[in-house]
């Protein structure tokens, strides 16, 4: 069961990622797209760092580009959530990025031939149920804006892109040891969200971070320190279980987002500006329920 220590450590690492992630767009970067740009920049360091524990030999044309568009499919799922995460409560945008095991599940069972029983996948979509409730839950709106509905429908798109990138990992994992994976995925999957340094105003905007000592460091913690143990947790994870299993575990990240944005954004702390009315914590916590239900299933039977 090691496997789901090691996705619960990925997931909550992640969680607390992502809530320091909103932190830093909404107060320490001039955009999404700059923020962006310094997580491509941690994510190539990341994959640098581990060259010289990584193991080239054997390592095939094929198995190489897999593991380079496992890393793009990963990139471009931040480049769109972090997008989305601007003008988005973090614990509406985690959630929906988080239904991505339905299409793990899918690929698993026709393509690498992994069991999902009836059992196993009913709890899938409990977990995907609940972690939508979540996200659909009321904010002091009467309505959804149109806005909202397109950032949620980008955000599933994000979420196809991370399974993809999940699933991709998982079917060259044979063929591939761990460390080159994560450097090859790291330098691909950072490259992707560089790119958007080509778009106008960016490059002022990463140059003037430099100019603010406390916000560079909280990138540097956020985006090489945790992300580091966040990746490695991941690796660990799928490198010792099924796939279709590890995501589904990993997917209960809305729980811990929903926790920690809860304690942030308390009037003592105010960090965060999370709705704290009763209904908004009904819905969610019982959303939150169902994840922790669907994710206890999935890993017990």
């Amino acid at each position: 069961m090691e496997w789901m220590w090691f996705s619960l450590a990925s997931a909550f690492t992640f969680a607390l990622v992502s809530v320091l992630d909103k932190l830093l767009i909404s107060k320490h970067v001039d955009n999404a797209k700059v923020f962006i740009v310094t997580v491509g920049v941690a994510q190539i360091c990341l994959g640098l760092i581990v060259i010289p524990i990584s193991a080239f030999s054997g390592l095939t044309l094929s198995t190489l580009t897999v593991v380079i568009f496992s890393g793009i499919s990963s990139g471009m799922y931040l480049v769109i959530m972090f997008q989305i995460m601007e003008s988005q409560d973090v614990s509406r945008v985690v959630p929906v990025v988080s239904t991505y095991p339905v299409f793990v599940a899918a690929l698993a069972f026709f393509i690498l031939g992994e069991q999902v029983t009836i059992y196993s996948l009913a709890c899938i979509l409990i977990t995907v149920f609940g972690a939508a409730l979540v996200s659909l839950s009321p904010s002091g709106k009467k309505a959804l804006a149109k806005s909202d509905v397109t950032a949620m429908l980008l955000l599933f798109l994000a979420s196809i892109l991370f399974g993809l990138s999940q699933f991709l990992a998982k079917t060259i994992a044979d063929d591939v040891d761990m460390w080159t994976q994560y450097m090859v995925r790291g330098v691909s999957g950072g490259l992707t969200c560089f790119s958007l340094i080509l778009l106008p105003g960016v490059v002022k905007g990463v140059t003037s971070i430099f100019q603010k000592p406390k916000s560079l460091f909280l990138i540097g913690f956020t985006e090489g320190f945790l992300v580091f143990f966040a990746i490695l947790f991941f690796f660990l994870a799928i490198y010792a279980g099924e796939i279709y299993m590890v995501s589904t575990v990993m997917a209960s990240r809305p729980i811990f987002v929903f926790g920690i944005g809860l304690i942030l954004s308390l009037p003592m702390i105010k960090l965060l500006n999370e709705p704290l009315n009763g209904r908004v914590l009904a819905v969610r916590a019982t959303g939150t329920f169902l994840t922790v239900l669907g994710v206890a299933g999935v890993s017990l039977l």
